[in-house]
């Protein structure tokens, strides 16, 4: 494995990780203490371009194919995943998609680990 799959395995690591997290401290502000909304918003621009620098990083690596349009999917789930709080909030439908995108980011995220180079 050159240098450019480790890296990318380790992003997908990473990322995967960082949406359990997220949820993690989602259901904590949803079940225990409405404080950690703050944490939930704050933690994810930590992790937020991580897909973007795995799509990039296939360009210059050994990484191709599905994995490529995976990390890109899962880029623009995350960007989606902001304009649903950022300005879709006040429209209920769109907005409901914000869990429903984190299930997607999940998913994506094991199919990434579990196909990466």
């Amino acid at each position: 494995m050159q240098i450019g799959g480790l890296i990318f395995k380790i992003l997908a690591w990473v990322f995967l990780a960082c949406i359990v997290a997220q949820v993690f401290i989602a259901g904590m502000a949803t079940f225990s203490d409405a404080a950690n909304w703050s944490l939930h918003k704050s933690f994810v621009k930590m992790f937020a371009l991580v897909p973007l620098v795995m799509f990039l990083l296939t360009f210059v690596s050994e990484v191709k194919g599905l994995k490529r349009w995976i990390s890109f999917g899962l880029f623009a789930l995350v960007v989606f995943q902001f304009l649903t709080i950022q300005v879709f909030s006040s429209t209920g439908v769109i907005a409901a998609l914000h869990p429903l995108i984190a299930l997607l980011l999940f998913w994506g995220s094991v199919r990434t680990v579990t196909k990466a180079p």
